[in-house]
């Protein structure tokens, strides 16, 4: 165990200069919120860390060393950073856990690193090995956290697992005995997420090259049992959420066929059986990767990554899928990734993972409509492309 308490690092020279991260609070000095983004980076993984105002618009405050070593690659992942409480996920939807923590992944370390966030950033609690290889997606609830490694850059051609901790109140994790679990779809899987249901008794894993949807159960132990192999709806599963009434939301890339992306939604039972609500819901949009839903429920925000926008989605109470606007956005040419909606969805923010900007929108919370904030093309924080975001 690597216990370490960081003080601010030296502010990177980018684009925008990160002005004065010493004085800067995460979540004060007027500031409404923070975001923070993954580099990714193969000589120092960072987190990056803007202030949030409150008309939505981001300011760079500063960058913190993860105590690991990123990939330095394009990862096909989600949830490589998560900000938490000790009993449950936030983001990057508002499940109901706080923004006190904040887990990300090392995957050139085969690693997990757990910040406290602090009036003045982020303070680096400990740097812990993640159990595998290669990790890429990181998840808790009630306590337990557990890991996607992906055995390989993509989940590709190493065998993946999941593997659980116990995250006590100061942040510090611990290793669960007995709990790591093969990925089914083995070298060839291509996972890119693992998630807990907001239950908190089953984890999902997507599939996105075996076209398969793994699940598991877990006991109050937190150990998993699984994986439920489960045959997706469509072609590709990727990036997911929950709706309010843990119904579960992947979208579906059809392996980056143009124009052929879509979502897709199911019911989730005790047993982690999934049961379709419908057929795949295409948006007209090509590779189609990672979802959020509003605190509402109503509305689902879509990206597209070859297209480069932002497709939105109408969610009934039943968890079925309607497209409201199949490219509500564009966040650039190509390279549309990770999203994040601020606590109670006023304000969405979408990488570009290829142009290393981050776009920022406020949201209306009657129609879902996105209006931009940041019309010049979205801010840069340096340290190329980023590697996962997330906001409070």
């Amino acid at each position: 165990m690597n216990r370490l308490t960081l003080m601010l690092a030296a502010l990177a020279a980018c684009l925008l200069t990160l002005a004065g991260a010493g004085n800067v609070s995460a979540n004060g000095g007027g500031s409404s919120g923070a975001a923070y983004a993954w580099t990714n980076d193969p000589d120092g993984n960072e987190i990056v860390v803007f202030d949030r105002a409150a008309d939505g618009t981001l300011t760079p405050a500063g960058s913190f060393p993860t105590g690991g070593l990123g990939s330095g690659l394009l990862e096909n992942s989600a949830n490589g950073v998560i900000l938490a409480s000790q009993s449950r996920e936030s983001a990057p939807n508002n499940l109901g856990g706080s923004d006190r923590f904040l887990l990300t992944v090392n995957a050139g370390s085969n690693s997990v690193s757990v910040f406290r966030t602090t009036s003045h950033g982020l303070d680096l609690v400990e740097v812990q090995d993640s159990g595998g290889n290669h990790p890429l997606s990181v998840t808790v609830s009630k306590g337990i956290v557990y890991v996607l490694n992906g055995g390989g850059s993509n989940c590709m051609g190493g065998m993946p697992n999941i593997s659980g901790f116990r995250l006590d109140t100061q942040g510090e994790l611990t290793p669960i005995p007995g709990s790591t679990r093969p990925v089914s779809g083995g070298a060839l899987s291509g996972c890119a997420q693992v998630s807990f249901n907001k239950k908190g008794n089953v984890l999902v894993v997507t599939q996105r090259a075996s076209d398969k949807i793994d699940t598991y159960t877990v006991d109050n132990h937190g150990i998993a049992t699984g994986p439920i192999v489960n045959e997706s709806t469509g072609v590709g599963p990727f990036g997911f959420t929950f709706t309010q009434l843990d119904q579960l939301i992947t979208t579906e890339n059809f392996g980056a066929a143009p124009f052929q992306g879509g979502a897709a939604s199911y019911d989730i039972a005790a047993d982690g059986v999934l049961t379709p609500l419908g057929p795949t819901v295409r948006n007209g949009r090509s590779d189609t990767c990672w979802v959020v839903t509003t605190d509402s429920g109503k509305f689902a925000y879509i990206t597209n990554f070859q297209s480069g926008d932002i497709s939105l989605y109408g969610v009934n109470p039943d968890g079925t899928l309607f497209v409201i606007d199949p490219s509500e956005q564009t966040i650039g040419v190509s390279g549309a990734g990770d999203l994040s909606l601020s606590r109670s969805s006023q304000f969405l923010y979408a990488r570009n993972a290829l142009q290393g900007t981050v776009h920022s929108f406020s949201v209306d919370q009657q129609t879902g409509a996105l209006t931009p904030i940041d019309i010049d093309g979205g801010i840069t924080p340096g340290g190329g492309a980023l590697g996962g975001f997330a906001a409070s």
